[in-house]
């Protein structure tokens, strides 16, 4: 597989002990670094970009038939027939999205007043619900020790619709976990949902640059809403993107209204689109919209099934290799299907400390914390939070102590990740155990759990000055 180039990918940061090294970047989970060929085409468009919406002059013909053209590709590139599915583009990213389909479907179907949602999903797929709904219900996930531990709890599933029989409106999964990595089986949620006439969204944030929607053959099977962020899939500055059942995206009640969302207006009224258009007023992201349908023409020509088959080796080798490191924990069941990211603390070493060194002594980037996803993260720490030792520890300190513990490292992998940036992590985090006692005295922690090097702090415009 021919890996495409990518921007930063060779950027060298300067770390604590006065030398400096190439950044390896283990925080695709947040945000993968760009695609240069989406790149290239903004630079492509911008000598002939204008407005949409109008084809009066040559340059307004170029961007209108680019943006519809990206529009088209997109869903194809992903696997959708577009005989079903359409798409639309709303706000920066899934968060957007999932409020937009949280409150139409509210107004949609107020005899169904209950929604599930998952109990590990990121606050994106979470909070929107809770606001919109009048009734939230999550789906547990397994809490078992080494069996099956950080999965959906299909069973609890089915029990929870049968006892909601008739109300719920709808349910909201994510395909793939932002936190563990753990894979969620779409295609028989979306089978046992139907049954009860229940929509299923799928937030598809973290697998869309790794897996093609995957369509089963059976259309009990088809997820109605279908969900991602442009900026997860190598393509910053992209919207967010909401695919979904045609028919849906035409009766979804939009909440924006303006310019070209509608057909006809007069002094009497207004007339919407009835097409996805409806759902878009204003002036979309076209730049954004057109660069997001190259890197997604990338990966479809580089070829999904080589994509996935590369993403599930590089997260079965950190697995593997990370399972080495004594003293590691690693969250959920390791023996489940997995790809994208995986979590972890080491013992004695508060998971703030260890990304801090990480960045400033290695140019490793990981993320640490509960990753917007704090009930998954909770839930998953539980056992490890209630041995906490509090005795002895001064009112002031208990809090500070309990936010030092609260949270993971997460490292998390994308089309550039070789086995050797695993290797060099494996090996860095090693080397840190050996040296934990000197490297924890250059550091200082708030109350927040935050850790500072006591005296390497690069000022961030030397490094970009806008």
């Amino acid at each position: 597989m021919n890996i495409p180039e990518f921007i930063g990918l060779d950027t060298e940061l300067p770390l604590a002990d006065g030398t400096s090294r190439r950044r390896v970047h283990l925080d695709a989970a947040a945000s993968p670094l760009a695609l240069k060929s989406s790149q290239d085409c903004i630079a492509k468009l911008l000598p002939y970009y204008s407005n949409t919406h109008s084809k009066a002059h040559l340059s307004a013909r170029v961007t209108t038939e680019a943006y519809s053209w990206a529009q088209t590709s997109i869903l194809d590139s992903l696997g959708f027939d577009k005989a079903e599915y359409d798409i639309a583009f709303v706000g920066f990213g899934s968060t957007a999205v999932f409020n937009r389909v949280a409150r139409g479907l509210a107004e949609l179907r107020p005899e169904r007043p209950v929604t599930f949602i998952s109990g590990m999903e990121h606050h994106s797929n979470d909070l929107p619900h809770r606001l919109n709904s009048p009734k939230t219900v999550f789906i547990p996930t397994i809490q078992e020790p080494n069996k099956n531990n950080g999965a959906l709890d299909i069973k609890q599933l089915e029990a929870l619709l049968e006892l909601h029989r008739g109300q719920v409106n709808y349910i909201s999964i994510n395909s793939l976990s932002n936190v563990t990595g753990i894979k969620t089986p779409v295609d028989e949620v979306c089978r046992i949902a139907h049954k009860h006439d229940a929509y299923v969204l799928v937030d598809a944030a973290q697998s869309a640059s790794s897996l093609d929607a995957n369509l089963s053959e059976n259309s009990d099977e088809l997820p109605d809403f279908w969900v991602f962020s442009g900026h997860k899939v190598y393509t910053p500055s992209s919207p967010g993107v909401l695919i979904a059942q045609k028919e849906l995206l035409r009766t979804l009640p939009p909440f924006d209204i303006g310019g070209g969302a509608v057909s006809d207006v007069s002094t009497e009224g207004y007339e919407l689109l009835d097409s996805s258009d409806r759902q878009q007023a204003g002036t979309p992201n076209i730049v954004g919209v057109i660069a997001l349908a190259n890197t997604l023409k990338v990966l479809k020509n580089i070829g999904y099934r080589s994509i996935s088959t590369h993403s599930n080796a590089i997260a079965s080798y950190a697995l593997e290799q990370l399972s080495t490191i004594e003293g590691i924990s690693i969250y959920g069941d390791t023996s489940l299907p997995r790809s994208g990211a995986i979590s972890f603390n080491i013992a004695d070493i508060d998971h703030g400390l260890l990304a801090a060194i990480l960045s400033d002594y290695y140019a490793i980037a990981v993320r640490n914390a509960c990753f917007c996803a704090h009930p998954y993260v909770r839930s998953l720490l539980k056992y490890e939070l209630w041995d906490l030792d509090l005795d002895g520890l001064p009112e002031d300190q208990i809090q500070n102590y309990i936010n030092r513990k609260r949270g993971m490292v997460r490292a998390s992998f994308a089309l550039y990740t070789t086995r050797e940036d695993i290797d060099y992590l494996v090996n860095s985090i090693v080397d840190i155990i050996n040296n934990i006692k000197v490297l924890r005295s250059k550091y200082s922690v708030n109350y927040d759990g935050d850790y500072a090097h006591d005296s390497f702090a690069p000022e961030w415009r030397k490094f970009f000055d806008p």
